[in-house]
């Protein structure tokens, strides 16, 4: 028999401690806001990177007679389906002075707290949008009373010199939580866009070696410049600014998609942006015409999830409802179940006996001396829904070529596609012909990790299109453009050469050659 060795117990508890305590900073950066949450544990990924929230006014989401956040929780699994991170709920307090409550006809705490439940089983955070009027002095504990209860993180609004005390307050109180609570202000409006970074040519082939060496040390460079993240700054910058266009401009929205990148590089915050809320007239009535208000919608949901920033939808935008809220109680803004089937009209039949004809004369028969001409007639082209129509979320949901499918399809492509996440984004002025052109270049360009290059027809009239002098003078290799996604039902490549743009198209394709 062979005697091993014991080791002596003080030596034994001396590892144990020297383990728990390697263990205990990385356990504060487990991703999850509280313990129950399935999925929490030690990570050091950042949850809100690449994000999607999904912002909810609960008085009007629900069906009515629902009780709000009841139907909340009964839609998750719809609000899942969106790709979404994390859900912010708006006007849940009564008032500033009862910051810790919530308005007894949205619910209460207990309901709540089933609604924290039921999204945490689902990888869904909740954040919620304080009131600005909260005094000074309760903050600090209005939000420990809502991070203790589970809440992700907060959205303070307003960019006034007492809006940034509270963003202050509330990044001190949630950094000292675990879970990666987050908070979210709104960017100042009158921040400008600086120039953009010079792209590089891209080197011969010979020269892959070095080029690759340099490429490594730019990429590591720049990912620490993206994930060193100051403390003290707010983890979103919200940007709502799309809100305020009116129409589609492309010479107003380059700048703001330039400031996305600036924000970016700053290294201090990530930018939010959103193309709805509840300070602008819903976008499907903001920019309908009555003839292509489906592609309007597509393409800017196109814009919204192919930029630098994270993405903030606003509930209902994903199914073109276009009334800012429900007025009346008994019509809701989003109708959540399919119509019943009609039930077919009664058949009646009369019985009537058989009589045999005494005789039958016979008719011979004689082919038409002339054909009568009928012109052709195009099918009638189906008119969009009126101001007033709400929207069928299972109708929707059915219909593969729907805006909600739409979404979805962006969802994962925001989420899946490393250039569009990390690529170094350049805009190409062609603001004479109100196209928006978006260039998003990855850290190494190969076979696998193209260029890709976005298009959007901001106008109602196609439009014909050269980018092959832009890409050679980015310094970018290719000919022609393969589709990723398109809001049209055109297929085959787009070479950079010549290409026309349908009506309020928008594009997305990977730089080939």
């Amino acid at each position: 028999m062979i005697n091993l060795p014991r080791t002596p117990r003080p030596l034994l508890s001396f590892c144990l401690a020297c383990t728990l305590s390697a263990a205990a900073p990385i356990a504060s950066s487990q991703t999850l806001a509280r313990p129950g949450w399935v999925g929490s544990g030690i990570t050091t990924d950042l949850w809100w990177k690449r994000a999607i929230i999904y912002e909810i006014n609960p008085a009007d989401f629900s069906p009515a007679g629902d009780n709000p956040l009841h139907g909340i929780a009964h839609r998750l699994d719809y609000i899942h389906s969106l790709g979404t991170d994390a859900i912010l709920l708006t006007h849940l307090q009564p008032d500033p002075a009862h910051a810790e409550t919530i308005d007894p006809t949205l619910g209460s705490l207990d309901e709540f707290d089933d609604l924290l439940r039921e999204a945490s089983s689902r990888h869904l955070r909740v954040l919620l949008d304080l009131d600005p009027a909260i005094p000074a002095d309760d903050l600090p504990n209005v939000a420990r009373f809502w991070l203790n209860r589970g809440v992700a993180g907060f959205h303070i609004s307003g960019t006034s010199e007492a809006a940034r005390e509270q963003a202050a307050t509330l990044r001190t109180t949630t950094a000292s939580y675990l879970g990666q609570r987050i908070l979210i202000v709104d960017a100042d409006p009158n921040l400008t866009a600086t120039a953009q970074p010079q792209p590089q040519p891209q080197p011969a082939t010979r020269g892959r070696h070095h080029a690759h060496s340099r490429s490594r040390r730019q990429s590591h460079a720049t990912t620490q410049n993206s994930t060193a993240l100051d403390t003290q700054s707010p983890q979103l910058l919200l940007d709502d600014r799309l809100g305020a266009i009116t129409p589609l401009n492309a010479a107003a929205i380059r700048p703001i998609i330039d400031r996305l990148q600036d924000i970016q590089q700053a290294g201090h915050s990530l930018p939010l942006l959103a193309t709805d809320g509840p300070a602008f007239t819903r976008s499907m009535s903001r920019y309908a015409d009555g003839q292509h208000d489906l592609a309007i919608a597509k393409l800017l949901a196109t814009l919204l999830f192919t930029t630098r920033a994270e993405s903030l939808l606003y509930y209902g935008q994903e199914l073109g409802v276009r009334a800012s809220s429900s007025s009346d109680t008994a019509i809701p803004l989003i109708l959540w179940d399919a119509p019943p089937p009609e039930k077919p009209a009664p058949v009646t039949e009369t019985y009537v006996p058989y009589k045999p004809t005494t005789s039958e004369t016979y008719v011979p028969y004689k082919p038409p001396t002339s054909e009568t001409h009928v012109p052709y007639k195009p099918p009638t082209t189906t008119t969009s829904a009126p101001l007033d129509a709400t929207p069928n979320a299972a109708l929707e949901d059915a219909d593969p070529n729907s805006l909600l499918n739409w979404y979805r399809q962006l969802s994962a492509l925001h989420h899946g596609n490393s250039t569009l996440a990390l690529g170094t984004s350049f805009t190409i002025n062609r603001d004479d012909q109100n196209v928006l052109v978006l260039v998003r270049r990855p850290k190494v360009v190969s076979a696998t990790s193209p260029v890709m290059v976005l298009l959007f027809n901001l106008t109602a009239q196609p439009v014909h299109l050269s980018l092959k002098d832009d890409t050679t003078k980015l310094g970018l290799r290719g000919s022609f453009l393969r589709t990723v996604l398109r809001t049209d039902d055109s297929i085959g490549t787009m070479h950079l050469e010549e290409m026309t743009l349908a009506p309020y198209v928008a594009y997305i394709g990977e730089l080939r050659y």
